[in-house]
């Protein structure tokens, strides 16, 4: 099987909801709560095989993604008196690594005393995993540009440490671009 978290698959488009705190300490700090998460694909695997006149099928499909809650704290060093407003910032994190699976089982067989007349026997299953979770600090920085006096428009780089658990790792960068609205 590929691994869901090898070069290239998880830097996906990401579906996040950032609430931020209004602006504290002269305009230089705020706090901000996001909600994130992305699909990282799905693995099909079909069985088949036929033995003692016996058909086998299995069928299996994994849906995986990947959801995370952030807490931030950003330093804005000029400021809100620029158009322009670069920050810099910290926060904790908390990810979960979902599979969710769907799977199929039939068994083919002929009746012994009807020749000709075949029976079916199938089990459908499915569920969800939580497959790694974990705690993760991370840093960002970014860019803000106002538009109006609580509408932003939002650059941001983020690094992700030890996010990892279970064989998984998820660190590493994050590329976002956003809007911003300040209530």
């Amino acid at each position: 099987m590929d691994s869901p978290t090898g070069p290239g698959k998880t830097t996906r488009a990401r579906l996040e909801l950032e609430l931020a705190s209004p602006r504290f300490g002269n305009d230089y700090f705020d706090m901000a709560l996001t909600f994130g998460g992305s699909s990282l694909g799905s693995f099909h695997s079909d069985y088949a095989n036929f033995d003692n006149g016996v058909l086998y099928e299995e069928f299996y499909t994994d849906h995986y993604s990947l959801l995370d809650i952030r807490l931030a704290g950003r330093l804005y060093p000029f400021g809100d008196s620029n158009w322009l407003q670069p920050y810099v910032g910290a926060g904790i994190g908390y990810f979960w690594f979902l599979d969710s699976w769907e799977y199929e089982y039939y068994e083919t067989y002929e009746d012994p005393f009807i020749p000709g007349l075949f029976y079916t026997y199938a089990d459908v299953g499915e569920e969800r995993d939580t497959l790694a979770n974990g705690f993760f600090p991370f840093v960002t920085a970014g860019l803000t540009v106002p538009i109006e006096s609580n509408f932003e428009l939002q650059f941001e780089v983020q690094y992700h440490y030890d996010k990892k658990d279970s064989g998984f790792d998820f660190g590493g960068p994050v590329y976002m671009f956003g809007c911003l609205f300040r209530f």
